[in-house]
């Protein structure tokens, strides 16, 4: 029985029901201490003895084991089943315990956040995005690990310790060839609990406007078993978190290559298999799907056009969910005009009634921008003056970009977009501003991973 001299005589411990706290008294509601020993700390509410929650009186946070540090202040402007959000130095924080119950520190009315992203046309707020979807690790694959390693046996003095630091850098696994399905449950074991992140590409027909890339599945039955394959492998580990971007630069053939005579004739096969993988994948709970969404310079301008090829594919999807949209995969565009373009698309898809989309950034190349020099030539193929760009992070901005999901290394960079020479030769590889003596598209090559490395912005 605890005793008190201050207390007043009719202040009793009356041993109330079971809590949490305490097998025979209540947890408090506030958190003014009146008396301290081996169980904790006491106070006194409705004349009858309490045990304070430090989970409520102190400072912690629900956040920390997610990898989110706990706030300074109180403003709460998301709340999910982790807890409150809040936003510090342009990055999520977990709101303290403390600010919803007294304490140290007395609760504050939370101020929300209005966040503003400005479109062509008029200002706008946009929901803000889920800040745990890309909390922990990012899967770093084993391949990319081995190919950078490769390099850095022929590197020394600074370069070689940056190339170091480039080695573990998460990147995504490219399911691009008929054997990799065997490959998927290797990388999800090694993934360790880790975010694995994985480009689907073996559309029959893929890469339909050039050389350096075609190939994929003979025909539609055969991608759907491709698909199938990958997705038993998906379903079969419900405790991995897996992201899959789905074929890049199939919609935006759909959309601007209707001249080429490849693309004109494979769109409709091409609308049934991404309508078959939306639908496989997306039925899976452990499963976070992207499809592709071209680049802003490729289509800035077609954003209705864009949304309306979108729909169509999921009006035919409707036994799968997509997440959102990957934009500049294995190209070179500043991430402010690629959220420019995301924003305007997404106003283009709400048009046309799909709300609520996300997006990612592919950064392995854009740490220069040389947007200017693109505009000018389109060169697509290992750009001279390129450089890494900003590391893999989830919801890197969610103030002035809360509609992006993350930024993502999605094209391995430093495999090779293509060359000008062997079976697949592409004119384009040829050019001037293009990397000389590069090998076929997906192989390494250690001159352009020396350029990424010179050129890196942040620096390694």
């Amino acid at each position: 029985m605890k005793f008190v001299n201050l207390l007043s005589s009719t202040l009793f411990a009356l041993g109330a029901l079971a809590s949490s706290c305490h097998p025979n008294y209540p947890c408090c509601n506030g958190c003014e201490v009146v008396y301290t020993d081996v169980d904790g700390e006491w106070g006194v509410e409705n004349g009858a003895w309490c045990l304070l929650q430090p989970s409520k009186c102190y400072d912690t946070c629900n956040t920390e084991s997610l990898g989110y540090p706990c706030c300074t202040h109180c403003n709460t402007i998301y709340t999910d089943a982790d807890g409150d959000w809040g936003i510090e130095n342009g990055d999520w924080c977990g709101i303290n315990n403390s600010c919803n119950g007294g304490g140290q520190r007395p609760p504050q009315n939370p101020t929300p956040i209005r966040t503003t992203t400005t479109t062509t046309t008029t200002k706008k707020t946009y929901p803000t995005v889920n800040p745990s979807f890309f909390s922990g690790n990012i899967y770093s694959n084993y391949q990319y690990q081995s190919e950078v390693q490769s390099s850095i046996n022929k590197l020394s003095g600074n370069l070689q310790q940056q190339a170091n630091r480039v080695k573990y850098v998460p990147t995504a696994v490219w399911l691009a060839w008929d054997g990799a399905p065997k490959e998927v449950q290797r990388h999800l074991s090694s993934a360790n609990g880790s975010t694995a992140v994985f480009i689907m590409y073996w559309i029959p027909t893929r890469d339909c406007n050039s050389n350096a890339s075609q190939g994929g599945a003979n025909d539609l039955n055969a991608y759907k078993s491709y698909v199938d394959d990958v997705a038993n492998t998906f379903r079969s580990n419900q405790g991995s978190r897996i992201v899959i971007v789905v074929e890049p630069d199939t919609i935006g053939n759909m959309v601007t290559s209707q001249n080429n005579e490849n693309c004109r004739r494979t769109a409709v096969i091409h609308k049934q298999a991404l309508a078959y993988a939306v639908n496989r994948f997306g039925s899976l709970n452990n499963v976070q799907v992207y499809l592709d969404a071209g680049h802003s310079q490729w289509l800035t301008g077609y954003e209705d056009e864009t949304a309306a090829v979108i729909k169509e594919i999921l009006d035919m999807a409707n036994q799968g969910k997509i997440r959102g949209f990957s934009t500049n995969v294995s190209n070179f565009q500043p991430i402010d005009k690629e959220y420019e373009y995301q924003t305007r698309l997404y106003d283009a898809l709400e048009n046309v009634g799909i709300t609520d989309m996300r997006f990612v950034i592919d950064t392995s190349r854009n740490g220069q921008d040389i947007s200017e020099a693109f505009a000018k030539t389109k060169t697509w193929c290992n750009l001279v003056g390129t450089g890494f760009g900003e590391r893999p992070k989830g919801n890197p901005d969610p103030i002035n970009m809360p509609l992006l999901d993350a930024y993502m290394w999605l094209k391995p960079p430093a495999e090779s977009d293509g060359s000008s020479q062997g079976m697949r030769a592409d004119p384009v590889c040829a050019r001037s501003d293009s990397l000389p003596n590069a090998p076929e598209a997906g192989s390494w090559f250690h001159d352009y991973f020396v350029q990424l490395l010179r050129n890196a912005n942040p620096p390694f």
